[in-house]
């Protein structure tokens, strides 16, 4: 059986095409699988949470994606991922079956758990960054590490991980920035579900930060088939933002949502490069929007949540109090994360 996704360079050409088969029949892994359908049971539905804005602007909408099981937004992506790779493996042992990913933290922490689950073999590469949280989490669920340097940036960790698919096909590659059923799942379910809870209104902006992409272009693909017009506006980290020439680098960012460098871009954005904005949000603001929300809300987000909420009220702020915009809050913040918000001692509010 082929595996879930070719092997192929980050950097290799995407076309709309390799979207064109459409969501596999993932219920199907459920019948076969106990544990996976329940898993895939427990995802999504999370609530659509009004934001505070600006006085005067767009109404702001957030989804609170830390409601998944294992804590975010990619729970959704876990399940499409090894739902996908379960359906090609077919009816042969679990114990042939050995997964391999790259991640920023929530996908492996989303992946471990269900592999766990599942009784599958599963290797993650990570950056040398990486919370001891999470670091201590994955031990205990006795899957394989590998480190790669902080300072070889996050490309270096994609790139990683495709040696080792690419030297030994005994496993088998997940490939979020490249496999399809990122983007698709995110369409049905993600994107139904706003506009579901949106109950009628319209969204004027849809506010993203990429990180591989599926989040945005996939929540965008069903925005606009109901609503042509909708804004995009992606978001990613001030210290290496999408497309950027910049060499890869170790400095703090935003979690889970870093640009590439070397002029690489995420080839599911690369689809819609034409119709969407982009806006940028630095390490420092990210924590200090941590603060601020919580102060406004009672609520606790994490770094890259904060990014899209701080980038969606700006945009919300142009707009008339009649528009809306609509974001995503993948999770609620590493025990890290908080720690270095208390270590800030951030008291005033994100200009």
């Amino acid at each position: 059986m082929p595996p879930a996704v070719a092997v192929q360079p980050l950097e290799a050409p995407f076309t709309a095409r390799d979207l064109a088969a459409g969501v596999p029949d993932l219920k199907e892994v459920g019948r076969r699988h106990p544990a996976y359908g329940r898993f895939a049971e427990s995802v999504g539905n999370t609530t659509l949470m009004e934001l505070p804005g600006t006085a005067g602007g767009a109404r702001l909408f957030g989804k609170c994606e830390w409601e998944n099981p294992a804590g975010s937004i990619k729970d959704r992506v876990a399940c499409a991922l090894l739902g996908d790779a379960l359906l090609r493996h077919g009816d042969r042992p679990l114990s042939e079956l050995r997964v391999l990913e790259y991640s920023g933290g929530n996908l492996s922490r989303a992946l471990s758990l269900l592999s766990a689950e599942l009784g599958i073999t599963a290797r993650f590469v990570l950056s040398s960054a990486s919370p001891a949280s999470l670091l201590e989490l994955l031990a205990t669920r006795g899957v394989g590490v590998d480190l790669v340097d902080k300072e070889l940036g996050f490309l270096e960790v994609v790139r990683h991980a495709v040696r080792i698919a690419a030297a030994d096909d005994r496993w088998t590659l997940l490939y979020q920035h490249r496999n399809p059923v990122n983007v698709l799942l995110h369409e049905a379910t993600t994107g139904a579900e706003i506009l579901r809870q949106l109950d009628g209104a319209t969204p004027d902006a849809w506010v993203a930060s990429i990180g591989t992409g599926g989040t945005l272009v996939g929540v965008l693909r069903a925005l606009r088939a109901a609503h042509p017009g909708v804004r995009a506006v992606g978001v990613s980290p001030a210290e290496l933002p999408y497309g950027s020439a910049a060499q890869p680098n170790g400095l703090p960012k935003y979690a889970g949502s870093g640009g590439m460098g070397l002029g690489i871009r995420q080839p599911f954005v690369t689809l819609d490069d034409d119709r969407i904005e982009h806006r940028t949000v630095s390490w420092p603001q990210a924590l200090a929007g941590m603060a601020d929300f919580h102060r406004l809300t009672g609520v606790r987000i994490g770094s890259s949540a904060a990014a899209n909420w701080l980038a969606a009220r700006e945009v919300a702020a142009a707009l008339p109090s009649s528009a809306t915009v609509v974001t995503v809050l993948p999770d609620a913040g590493t025990p890290e994360e908080w720690q270095r918000v208390a270590a800030l001692q951030v008291a005033e509010p994100v200009a």
